[in-house]
């Protein structure tokens, strides 16, 4: 009975300050409205860039999910020397897996998607070389490994060229890379923006409640109890502008997610966007409102105690 009674006066307290804080920003609607869209489009930017990050990674790991080698054998090897070939590269260190595609399948390959039919029995001998193609350990998929890897089997007898193919994958990783250092940037910037969008919204606050301030500091309050309706609007300002932000990230993923269909559609692969799922959600509601509430006590605290100063 002792606690209840104890805690009861604390959340009548809350409600009464909460249900102020309410009031007086449906009074100033049009200030309150405009606000929450900055803090709202300030959010959305870094998500969108976080998202494009998100995408980007998993479009590299989807298509190109692991980089491979291309062994070309030379033309004069007979195909049970090219076995013999094939089985030794097999056996070096680092190949995981590899497939042979003979002279004759390579020649058979390019008369099925070239359309030469005729035009290739012209030909006095096959041009086309054995390929093979290796797949290295997942611990030879590094730069390095895969250059040594490279260089070994080139010493092996029977092999005329060996190609990396890892370009394509050094270059989607410093896509992902910058994807990502832009994310964080723009996370950073954007969040300065909030904390100085409230900070200047409670500024005008504070200054039109000088009056009230300076009677609750007259009757004994403490710093505590001044700055609670403050903190209280700068975190609903953080909650209001962390939903309408996610919400804007979910409508600009499905807006682009049609443009990506048909690019998709066009290259002959499907690829969905990922969107904004609800743990992030909640993180970006639970951010907002954490730097609603900093802000708002910044910026209380340094203009209640100019009001001091200027006593």
């Amino acid at each position: 009975m002792n606690s209840r009674r104890l805690q009861a006066p604390f959340w009548l307290n809350i409600q009464y300050v909460m249900k102020s804080v309410l009031t007086d920003l449906w009074n100033k609607k049009i200030g309150t409205v405009l606000t929450v869209l900055v803090i709202a489009v300030s959010l959305t930017i870094p998500t969108i860039s976080y998202l494009l990050w998100k995408n980007t990674k998993q479009a590299a790991t989807e298509f190109y999910p692991e980089s491979q080698i291309t062994v070309y054998l030379h033309k004069t090897l007979s195909e049970a020397d090219a076995n013999l070939v094939v089985e030794k590269l097999r056996q070096q260190e680092g190949v995981a897996a590899l497939s042979y595609v003979s002279r004759q399948q390579s020649l058979e390959d390019f008369r099925a998607w070239s359309g030469f039919g005729s035009e290739l029995e012209l030909l006095d001998d096959n041009p086309l070389p054995a390929v093979v193609m290796i797949t290295p350990q997942e611990e030879f998929q590094q730069s390095a490994k895969l250059a040594d890897l490279r260089v070994a089997l080139n010493k092996v007898k029977g092999v005329d060229e060996v190609r990396l193919d890892s370009d394509w994958l050094e270059k989607l990783a410093a896509i992902t890379w910058l994807a990502g250092r832009i994310a964080v940037v723009c996370t950073l910037l954007m969040l300065l923006a909030v904390v100085l969008v409230i900070g200047n919204s409670i500024r005008s606050d504070v200054y039109s409640s000088r009056a009230n301030i300076e009677v609750m500091k007259l009757l004994g309050a403490t710093e505590h109890f001044i700055l609670r309706p403050f903190l209280y609007t700068g975190l609903i300002y953080g909650i209001v502008g962390g939903i309408l932000a996610a919400l804007l990230s979910a409508v600009t993923i499905a807006y682009f997610s049609t443009a990506i269909e048909y690019v998709a559609n066009i290259f002959a692969v499907k690829y969905e966007l990922n969107g904004i799922n609800l743990i992030e959600a909640i993180f970006i509601i639970m951010l907002a409102a954490f730097t609603g509430w900093c802000g708002a006590w910044i910026a209380a605290k340094k203009h209640i105690n100019r009001l001091d100063e200027g006593q």
